[in-house]
């Protein structure tokens, strides 16, 4: 059984558990290896935060419109969505949602400080939805990590981004 869980993002000012903010990259990062984990939130305990901060939120909740029907869903929902979480050996996070409607959901992030690319389909192998064709991906939210060809590339450290396909 899964628990829906808040991620807090939380003490920018005193640095007792980081040794400096965030940066836009590393803020989405955490929230999509959140919501790929099973967050459903995000709450940050400081206002004002830095620019990065606040511009990568605003980016994530710009997209919610076209991410709710995925991240909020069930196998049960209408139409009914099946999901997989997927971490590889070299660090990267996949959330992956389809839809019996034909539509897909892929949340990805680089947990590493070095540039790493791996092939769609290796990560779609590691799930019940290996063999699936993934067509047409529409960039939703923008951490700069990009899909070329049938690559998902981090060009950079700890990047990340979102793409419906279909």
């Amino acid at each position: 059984m899964r628990i829906p869980v808040l991620l807090t993002i939380r003490d920018r000012c005193t640095l007792r558990f980081w040794s400096r903010t965030p940066t836009y990259t590393e803020f989405l990062v955490q929230m999509i290896v959140a919501v790929n984990a099973g967050a459903r939130g995000s709450i940050a305990w400081t206002d004002p935060t830095t620019a990065g901060i606040k511009a990568a939120a605003s980016a994530f909740a710009s997209a919610l419109p076209e991410l709710t029907p995925f991240l909020l869903s069930s196998p049960l929902s209408s139409p009914p969505v099946k999901f997989a979480h997927v971490v590889t050996p070299n660090r990267l996070d996949f959330g992956v949602w389809i839809s019996s409607g034909g539509k897909a959901l892929v949340m990805a992030a680089n947990l590493n400080y070095f540039a790493v690319n791996v092939a769609l389909d290796e990560v779609l192998s590691a799930t019940q939805f290996k063999g699936m064709a993934l067509v047409n991906p529409r960039l939703v939210v923008d951490g700069g990590a990009r899909i070329v060809g049938t690559q998902v590339t981090f060009s950079g450290s700890v990047l990340s981004g979102a793409w419906i396909f279909g």
